[in-house]
């Protein structure tokens, strides 16, 4: 079996057991038979980019770190296990790889800016803000969403854009995140997710397998 594939099966079994979804429910909710979803998770099927992300959304979990983890197994040998328990300076280790390796341009633009630029905040106090948000119900942070897209969008209208020329929100990863923080509240869930949204890896159209994320 392909190395990648089986990190791949990994990947899908710890995020399906992690969240205590058997195999049937997941694969009713995605569509697909148990049998299928079984040869995936051993490894014996290619999995398609579009069920690979469906997989995730199903299971109201970020796809992020997990395609992080099928990516670099040379900074997370043991997958979950490292991401979640790295020590400091394994974490400050695996945040150097990713922004010299991983990151885009608009990832490592905005949070330039958020550190260095003159926005007229404490890029301290926004990452307490963001951590504070992040502990509040789904709901909450639902709420806050929409706030800061009207918010957004009137400063945008009315020109009154503090720092009309520093990099800008991507406002359709922005909606789709509030479009599925309302879908998942409306199934009484406290989690989304919209899928992997790094720009630089993305897929092109015509690229269905997962190949996209090895690269």
């Amino acid at each position: 079996m392909p190395d990648y594939r089986k990190r791949i099966a990994e990947a899908i079994t710890f995020a399906r057991e992690s969240v205590g979804v058997s195999q049937r429910e997941l694969a009713d909710r995605i569509g697909r038979d148990k049998r299928t979803l079984q040869k995936w998770e051993k490894g014996e099927m290619k999995i398609s980019l579009e069920d690979f992300v469906r997989i995730f959304e199903a299971l109201r979990l970020s796809v992020e770190p997990y395609s992080k983890w099928i990516r670099h197994p040379d900074l997370f040998p043991r997958g979950m296990e490292d991401i979640n328990n790295f020590d400091t300076n394994q974490k400050r280790a695996a945040l150097v790889a990713f922004y010299g390796r991983q990151a885009s341009p608009l990832e490592i633009d905005q949070d330039y800016y958020i550190l260095f630029g003159d926005h007229g905040s404490n890029y301290n106090g926004i990452r307490q803000q963001q951590l504070a948000n992040l502990q509040t119900p789904l709901r909450d942070r639902k709420r806050i969403c929409r706030q800061i897209i009207d918010n957004y969008n009137e400063a945008v209208d009315s020109k009154a854009l503090t720092d009309p020329e520093a990099p800008q929100p991507n406002m359709g990863i922005l909606l789709a995140c509030y479009e599925a923080s309302v879908e998942s509240i409306r199934q009484g869930e406290n989690r989304y997710s919209i899928g992997d949204t790094t720009e630089c890896d993305a897929p092109e159209e015509n690229d269905k397998d997962t190949n996209w994320l090895f690269r």
